[in-house]
């Protein structure tokens, strides 16, 4: 009866033990990737299967960053459209490598923070231009901060 009793005290405060050190460790993975929108749909979806490591240390590229979506869908990953959308979002917008050259409007406008209609005037410049060689040369592109893209430049790809 006794033993009853203390496992009838025991055992909710391990389940309290373990929520809080499940939680803490969802915490410690959330502190390795960048504060921006979406980082709590990201924590949510993709942590609950690997750290976020796996998402900080291996650079990829916007191209392998969609593929690596569609593999987490096929491997069984759960997340709304809405969700995979917020994902696939913040992980090119903040993680991902920006071929400068073969980038699409879309995903200009979400690295560098630009309006639509300014992420198409980039793509226009560069296509004008013959592509961006260095950086400087896309410094002149028009509505694209200079700041922005020096804060960028371990991203960005000339190829």
């Amino acid at each position: 009866m006794k033993t009853l009793g203390v496992l009838t005290l025991l055992l909710p405060a391990i389940a309290i033990c373990f929520a809080l050190s499940t939680a803490r460790a969802v915490e410690a993975q959330a502190d390795k990737l960048p504060e921006a929108p979406g980082k709590a749909t990201v924590v949510a979806v993709c942590t609950s299967c690997h750290g976020s490591e796996v998402m900080t240390d291996a650079p990829r590229t916007v191209a392998g960053w969609v593929d690596v979506m569609f593999l987490m869908k096929d491997f069984g990953a759960m997340a709304t459209e809405a969700e995979w959308k917020t994902v696939t979002d913040y992980v090119v917008a903040n993680l991902a490598l920006l071929e400068v050259n073969k980038a699409e409007a879309a995903h200009m406008q979400l690295v560098f923070g630009l309006s639509e209609a300014a992420a198409k005037d980039v793509i226009a410049y560069r296509d004008k231009q013959g592509g961006f060689k260095t950086i400087d040369d896309l410094k002149n592109a028009p509505g694209v901060d200079a700041a922005k893209i020096d804060a960028l430049k371990e991203r960005l790809l000339f190829r």
